[in-house]
């Protein structure tokens, strides 16, 4: 029956929006309990019609609600062709519906494709921030403590154990929490990095879940399979400007680029100053593309955040960069 078909409906419709650079609406197929309800019946010309129903994750509907309709309409532009096989049948609209509370689906913290849910996330990521865990031996703790307080400027959240791990928790536990729900790891390489048993196990997770690995070399060079990986020295700098050169380094590498842009846009959605609303637009004047939902927060910005809006020259790079990348359909 056709209404069977709708969790591989979804699948595959989420599959190629990701492969399209589609990530929000990615996300929601991918997350979203999919049925099939027929609404009507066309009998003159031998048509049934269809919803869709998608019921998503609370965190995740709280997330797009105020551009619901707008991602229904392209979800429904998206399915429709994926069931021109049935020809009698009609998907005419899409619903998205969060997923009540209290249901079996919300207890449900990991997606099929083993992906960690929002829900699993752990606190001491903060929502909306680039996920960093700093992988450091004893002797760094110092710099990398100064280097989180760092990337916090940029909307990055930096996972360093002794800050991060709360005394009563089992402290091997929480590192491996933090490997598992991390966007990138930034390595700071010491001579005695590669002697720490902690931190090759670190840098080792992170290669096996296809994780970018960010040398940041002090008095020591990258070697085995780091070497792969491009660093660059931090010996004398500045824990700002170290700073700067691991987030141009997410900004420009394939696997991070999404995420930061997420963080970037979040950055200048929440914008304090007319100085980080400067400094922003200009990292999201190198990414590659611009979501649906990430352009329409960065209107809003120009339009309601003062420290956008009046920030000399922002908002008109704000339109530019829609302009270039393009609106949403």
């Amino acid at each position: 029956m056709f209404e069977d078909s709708a969790g591989a409906l979804v699948a595959t419709a989420a599959k190629i929006a990701r492969l399209q650079g589609a990530i929000p609406e990615a996300d929601i197929l991918e997350q979203a309990a999919a049925s099939l309800v027929q609404t009507g019946s066309d009998w003159d010309n031998n048509r049934e019609f269809y919803a869709l129903m998608l019921q998503i994750p609370i965190p995740l509907y709280a997330e797009i609600d105020e551009h619901r309709e707008g991602f229904e309409k392209m979800i429904r532009r998206r399915v429709q062709p994926l069931a021109r096989s049935e020809v009698d049948k009609v998907i005419s609209e899409v619903v998205i519906s969060p997923v009540l509370a209290g249901s079996v689906l919300a207890e449900e913290p990991i997606r099929e494709d083993g992906v960690v849910a929002q829900d699993d996330i752990p606190t001491f990521w903060q929502p909306g921030f680039f996920r960093l865990f700093i992988s450091h031996t004893s002797s760094n703790k110092e710099s990398a403590h100064r280097l989180k307080e760092a990337m916090a400027k940029y909307h990055v959240a930096a996972f360093v154990a002794h800050d991060d791990i709360e005394p009563t928790k089992e402290w091997q536990a929480e590192i491996e929490r933090a490997l598992r729900t991390m966007d990138a790891l930034a390595a700071i390489i010491s001579s005695d990095f590669y002697s720490s048993r902690w931190c090759d196990q670190e840098v080792g997770f992170a290669f096996g879940r296809g994780k970018l690995v960010v040398p940041v070399c002090k008095d020591a060079v990258p070697h085995g399979f780091l070497g792969k990986y491009q660093g660059f020295p931090a010996q004398g700098l500045m824990p700002s400007i170290v700073a700067e050169k691991v987030v141009d380094t997410l900004v420009g590498h394939s696997l991070t680029v999404e995420r930061m842009t997420e963080a970037l846009v979040e950055r200048i959605v929440t914008s304090g100053s007319w100085d980080v609303s400067k400094r922003t637009i200009k990292l999201l004047e190198q990414v590659p593309h611009l979501t649906a939902l990430q352009i329409a927060k960065l209107m809003q910005a120009a339009e309601r955040n003062e420290e956008v809006r009046n920030a000399f020259g922002v908002s008109d790079r704000i339109q530019a960069l829609v302009a270039r990348i393009g609106k949403p359909g």
